[in-house]
């Protein structure tokens, strides 16, 4: 059996990235060490994997810079227009495919967790894994000309680090990575309609990237709160301000999301999918997702299907 296996939707392991990037009439421009937890590269010297319309997931977390491109960027089964100049943002495990009216240019930044968070050493940018998740969640960060300028600077210093080969240096390609996604998340919050910066809204992020992380585990409120270090009380107020819903709604979001991927990309049974996500009872799944969504998970399946042109 193929230890990659994810049933049948297509995934995409950073241990594999070195064959699939840099690479032109078929041959690599740069020599890659398959170890190093980082990757740059251009989409026009990937493999047809960075413009692939067919849904499927990372291992590792992935920055898109779009310069040129359009059509829809598909990511959890939402589709957003391409607005090039702008950034695209796609965590670890989220299901993302493209239909395009013409084809991409730009740059891509590929890493797996622990480059943000490297086991077992003092260095620790979990904060910058939280914005990375913010940011994930949203549709893009659109570049206008003023921020232009500043975020080429920052793609050029990692490019040209990048293009040190074994001489570079993951500490250089952490400092760099972390401003540019400091920078990134402040263009975005600029647009936002309230202060997505302050300490609160960090602390929603943080609950969001716990979620996203531990929902198949751990679905209480009270859990979510023992983590973060704050009352539940507190949790629930703040994260109902900010985003509008409850904290259980977002749990249950999630859930959600992840019940809407295996139904469209494999062919495993309702029952199989309910115990996949730690359901005891088919039934009750079935209940749980008709209430969440508003359809039945076959319909879902067959709408979705549909939809996207989605054949297993």
């Amino acid at each position: 059996m193929d230890m990659h296996n994810k049933e049948d939707l297509p995934f995409h392991y950073y241990s594999e990235t070195y064959k699939k990037v840099n690479l032109m009439d078929g041959h690599p421009i740069l020599s890659i060490d398959p170890n190093l937890p980082f990757t740059m590269t251009q989409i026009g010297i990937m493999n047809d994997d960075a413009q692939a319309e067919f849904p499927h997931r990372h291992d590792y977390y992935t920055i898109l810079f779009i310069e040129d491109g359009s059509g829809k960027h598909i990511i959890d089964y939402e589709a957003y227009e391409i607005k090039p100049p702008a950034f695209y943002f796609i965590s670890k495990g989220q299901i993302h495919f493209w239909k395009l009216k013409k084809a991409l240019t730009g740059k891509v930044i590929l890493f797996p967790r622990e480059f943000l968070i490297p086991p077992a050493t003092g260095f620790n940018d979990e904060d910058d894994l939280v914005i990375f998740n913010g940011l994930s969640k949203a549709p893009d960060v659109c570049i206008n000309d003023d921020n232009l300028p500043k975020i080429q600077e920052l793609l050029g210093a990692l490019s040209e680090e990048y293009a040190r080969e074994s001489e570079c240096s993951l500490s250089i390609f952490r400092a760099y990575t972390h401003v540019l996604l400091v920078n990134l998340l402040r263009i975005y919050a600029k647009e936002q309609p309230t202060n997505i910066l302050d300490t609160t809204n960090t602390m929603v992020r943080k609950f969001r990237q716990l979620v996203s992380e531990n929902y198949l585990t751990v679905r209480s409120v009270q859990e979510y709160a023992d983590l973060i270090g704050i009352s539940a009380t507190h949790l629930r107020d703040t994260v109902k301000d900010i985003t509008g819903y409850s904290p259980g709604q977002l749990i249950r979001q999630e859930i959600i999301f992840e019940a809407k991927r295996r139904l469209a990309n494999t062919e495993s049974t309702t029952a199989q999918i309910a115990y996949a996500l730690n359901f005891e009872d088919a039934s009750y799944f079935s209940r749980f997702f008709k209430r969440e969504t508003g359809k039945s998970s076959s319909k879902y399946r067959e709408e979705i299907r549909k939809k996207y042109h989605i054949k297993l």
